[in-house]
């Protein structure tokens, strides 16, 4: 396997280091003032601290609270002190490990180094890691999101024998014709099913107060979830910015149904 095809399989280390990172480091005389002003300047939280080309650990907001409580009590000037008197190590990753393998040193630390105390090449924080992982996960969140708002708000709508009446009319002849069970409950639906129900005009005024007005308009903006749900969970291909901003826009109109429905009960 090559390793361009290991990284758009595998979610490693390599996938998650900035790419525009500017790696700053502090030699180990580093007065504590100066540091914390670069890194206030810089919004970082932990500098690699280094001897000529050797890496000794981390100065961090962590590790000075840390050693802080280990100086003499009468010690008084803090911040006149080297960095090298407050440093911590950090596990060094390397660009191939996979990002699961390093959960563990995330929790306990907040960072890895990536590379060696002799070539350190950056340094991954559970930000970037987190910033990742929502971009990866946040497709399959928005569509979980929607279709669980989808099935609560025809959930309100009706009762469920009045549902099964409803798939009746709008599924049942499509089930049969394929020579498939006609589902009995939302959970068996697809999106599909959805927007058939939605849009039989015999059963609309039935979810109208729910989703709004104009079913013409409901419908317009849920069916292209369908074939994009397709796309996301077979792995087809990458989403587009159109098409992830017409997911975050569902969401949201659903999420503002979801909220006037739930106003509705409680001043019922």
């Amino acid at each position: 396997m090559t390793e361009r095809s290991l990284k758009d399989l595998f979610h490693l280390v390599k996938q998650v280091l900035p790419e525009t990172q500017e790696l700053v480091t502090f030699s180990s005389e580093m007065p504590v003032a100066e540091a914390l002003e670069v890194m206030r300047k810089k919004n970082i939280s932990q500098v690699p601290v280094k001897e000529g080309d050797e890496v000794l650990g981390v100065f961090s907001y962590r590790s000075l609270a840390q050693g802080m409580r280990k100086l003499p009590t009468n010690h008084k000037d803090i911040l006149s002190l080297h960095v090298e008197e407050f440093i911590e190590d950090l596990k060094f990753a390397q660009i191939t490990d996979e990002l699961t393998a390093l959960l563990n040193e995330f929790d306990l630390k907040d960072a890895v180094l990536v590379g060696s105390e002799k070539r350190i090449q950056g340094i991954v924080t559970v930000a970037d890691a987190l910033r990742y992982f929502y971009q990866v996960a946040s497709a399959y969140v928005m569509l979980q999101e929607i279709e669980l708002a989808i099935r609560e708000l025809i959930r309100s709508s009706i009762e469920k024998d009045e549902l099964q009446q409803c798939v009746n009319k709008s599924l049942k002849e499509h089930y049969e014709k394929s020579g498939q069970s006609v589902p009995t409950c939302l959970e068996e639906m697809t999106f599909n099913d959805y927007l058939s129900l939605l849009r039989y005009k015999g059963t609309w005024e039935k979810f109208a107060t729910a989703f709004g007005e104009s079913s013409i308009l409901v419908c317009a903006k849920l069916k292209p979830l369908p074939e994009l749900r397709n796309v996301v969970f077979h792995f087809r291909r990458e989403i587009t910015i159109k098409e992830y901003d017409l997911l975050r826009d569902v969401r949201e109109w659903l999420l503002k149904r979801i909220k006037k429905l739930e106003a509705h009960r409680k001043s019922d």
